[in-house]
C-alpha cells in the first residue's frame, strides 16, 4: 500500500513537472509573426504624373544641375506649380528634389 501511494505521488510529480517544461518551451520559442507595413497616403497636395509629362525646362534642369541623376518618379502640385521629383544616381540612395515650373530648384521645409 505504501508503494502504491509513493508510485502515485511520483507519477503525479512527473506529470506536473512535464507540463511545466512544455509550458516553458512554448514561452521561450521564437514565434514568427507576419508583419505588414502599411504606409498611409500623405496628403501633401502632390499628385503622381508620368515622367513624360514633365516640362522640357524641368528635365533640362535635372540634366544640367543633377548630373548623372535620372527621374524615377514625378509628382505635381498644380496649385503651387511645383514638381516633386525622386531622383536616382548610380551607387547612391534616391533623393527627393523640388523644382518649380521655370526650372528653379526649391527647398521645401
Amino acid at each position: 500500500m505504501k508503494n502504491l501511494i509513493m508510485t502515485v505521488a511520483a507519477a503525479a510529480t512527473l506529470l506536473f513537472a512535464s507540463e511545466k517544461v512544455n509550458a516553458q518551451d512554448t514561452e521561450n520559442k521564437d514565434i514568427a509573426l507576419n508583419k505588414t507595413e502599411v504606409q498611409a497616403p500623405v496628403n501633401d497636395g502632390f499628385e503622381k504624373i508620368e515622367i513624360s509629362e514633365l516640362p522640357k525646362i524641368v528635365t533640362d534642369a535635372v540634366v544640367v544641375d543633377k548630373a548623372g541623376a535620372t527621374v524615377d518618379e514625378a509628382f505635381l502640385n498644380a496649385e503651387l506649380k511645383l514638381y516633386k521629383l525622386t531622383l536616382v544616381s548610380e551607387g547612391q540612395e534616391s533623393e527627393t528634389a523640388y523644382i518649380n515650373e521655370v526650372g528653379k530648384w526649391v527647398e521645401v521645409k
